[in-house]
């Protein structure tokens, strides 16, 4: 198996862990993140430094990394080390997990990340470095842009889109033909009835 490396040591990290180990695709050599000292064990697996090593990694012939850093309302951790990954050299595959039910007519983005229990259904796209989470669903023709967060059991109903940035926060609905714009923050369980303008955080049902 290919070697893969993970960014980041915590909680989203120990789930990919579990995702990696199950899909049994890749052969996860070590972990990076600065809060750790070197040695440490996380869910059996090293920390081997901080994402200063990256050349070094490449230069040893690994090629494969994965974002290990969740999002709470603000996804700009993600992209920034998704895109320090990419500028390395390193190939950031999409991860799917086993029990997630994906659509063969969907497509998936490099870096994006399809956890246990979320559905994506047919001609759904989903960008680059995004996390759909545990027990989401993406219902038909959906558009998720780059570095979305759409936490567990969040429901996107069909023809939506949600652009670059956005979290969609655990439980929330938008409904059937929403469109949310960048950078937005819709708050646990709330319903959103109405196309939302980019950089707008709205809670509440209907959310306001």
């Amino acid at each position: 198996m290919d070697k893969i490396i993970i960014l980041g040591g915590g909680g989203h990290a120990r789930v990919l862990i579990d995702l990696v180990r199950l899909s049994g695709t890749y052969k996860i050599a070590g972990i990076l993140d600065p809060q750790f000292d070197p040695g440490t064990m996380i869910s059996g697996i090293p920390v081997l430094g901080n994402d200063d090593m990256l050349p070094e990694l490449v230069t040893s012939g690994i090629i494969n990394a994965c974002i290990g850093t969740g999002s709470v309302k603000d996804t700009l951790i993600r992209k920034s080390l998704y895109d320090k990954s990419k500028a390395a050299g390193l190939s950031v595959p999409p991860l799917i997990h086993p029990r997630a039910v994906v659509s063969e007519n969907s497509k998936i983005a490099a870096g994006a990340q399809i956890m246990a229990n979320a559905v994506v259904q047919t001609d759904s796209m989903i960008g680059e470095n995004t996390i759909i989470n545990t027990g989401a669903i993406i219902e038909h023709d959906c558009c998720i842009g780059t570095n979305v967060h759409i936490c567990p059991a969040a429901v996107i109903s069909g023809v939506c889109r949600i652009d670059e940035g956005s979290f969609i926060g655990a439980g929330a609905t938008v409904i059937n033909g929403i469109n949310i714009g960048k950078n937005v923050t819709i708050a646990a369980g709330s319903v959103v009835i109405t196309d939302v303008a980019d950089g707008v955080t709205l809670k509440g049902v209907p959310a306001k």
